[in-house]
């Protein structure tokens, strides 16, 4: 019997585990689950879902006549219009995104960021601040998903490809902000890095988004510079001096960025007051740079030298650094 596309609804239930930060250990109340979000006002849960157009709803758990809290939502660091309504003695959040909003690989990132926070004692322990309670998050595909089997080797043998010879880690992410006029600057260091089989201690990445377009410039201590950027339509431009395998580690490793940011998020941002404009403009600037990157790849993996020709195993080599 054939089977047709079908479109993937998941309920994520916080009382079990989470990906994310900025929320309390779960609790129960009328036998309904729930996890409170605190200490701060920012909090950030990851769930696994297909790329395109979608729509969620974040349920949340109310005391009688409570009314529904002021919560903004974002998706990938750009922030969803969010209708509230009351199912039965629950609030719900209802929002949706397009296809730009989840574009790209890796879980969809949602920031919840709550209107205010209420110091409450917790059993056994001191006052603790808590923002609102949410109980499930569903998430539901807008677009019909592939059908049963479709390229699924193909994807299978691509990621055990660049697993196995294009390996990079992002390492540990540190994170400033800064900025000159209109320009803004970000500073991200990533300590414990790999690019290839060699081993990185210490990367800094200095990327400057302003009207003129996004620059991109990444360094280790001791090596060259390896600057990059968009093109105003978004396309990766490249100004690599690197060798064609180490170009292909250099763009892995730039796709890993919003995931870097993200890990940087779940412990800068535990209790803290964040800019929220700030935070989204740099998660929706890292996704076009990742997502730039990655077509970049593909092209090359597709069209450029082969990727199979060379030794995996060979160091990676920074750009000569002139005298």
């Amino acid at each position: 019997m054939a089977t047709g596309p079908w479109r993937r609804r998941t309920v994520h239930d916080l009382v079990f585990a989470i990906d994310g930060s900025g929320w309390h250990e779960p609790a129960m109340r009328d036998a309904v689950g729930f996890r409170w979000s605190g200490p701060g006002r920012f909090s950030v849960l990851r769930v696994a879902a297909p790329p395109g157009p979608g729509r969620g709803e974040a349920q949340i758990v109310l005391d009688p006549g409570e009314a529904i809290p002021d919560v903004a939502v974002f998706l990938n660091g750009q922030r969803l219009a969010v209708a509230p309504r009351r199912l039965g003695a629950s609030g719900v959040l209802d929002f949706a995104w397009d296809a730009a909003a989840a574009e790209g690989a890796g879980p969809l990132e949602f920031w919840f960021l709550a209107d205010r926070i209420t110091q409450l004692p917790a059993p056994g322990e001191r006052m603790r601040g808590v923002g609102f309670r949410l109980s499930t998050l569903t998430i539901e595909s807008a677009d019909d998903g592939p059908a049963p089997a479709r390229e699924s080797a193909a994807l299978i043998a691509g990621r055990r490809f660049l697993a196995e010879r294009l390996p990079v880690a992002a390492g540990k992410p540190w994170v400033s902000f800064r900025s000159q006029g209109e320009t803004r600057l970000l500073d991200l260091r990533l300590d414990g890095a790999r690019l290839g089989p060699t081993p990185q201690p210490h990367l800094a990445f200095a990327i400057q988004a302003g009207a003129g377009g996004t620059e991109l410039a990444l360094g280790a201590p001791g090596g060259g510079t390896v600057t990059a950027g968009l093109t105003a339509d978004g396309a990766w431009r490249s100004g690599i001096g690197l060798s064609p395998r180490d170009e292909l580690l250099v763009l892995r490793l730039v796709g890993e960025l919003p995931r870097a940011f993200g890990r940087w998020l779940d412990q800068a941002m535990a209790g803290a007051a964040p800019d929220a404009e700030l935070l989204s403009f740099w998660r929706t600037q890292l996704g076009l740079i990742a997502r730039a990157a990655d077509a970049r790849l593909a092209a090359l993996l597709a069209d450029g030298p082969d990727p199979y020709a060379g030794d995996p195993a060979v160091p990676f080599a920074w750009p000569s650094v002139s005298t």
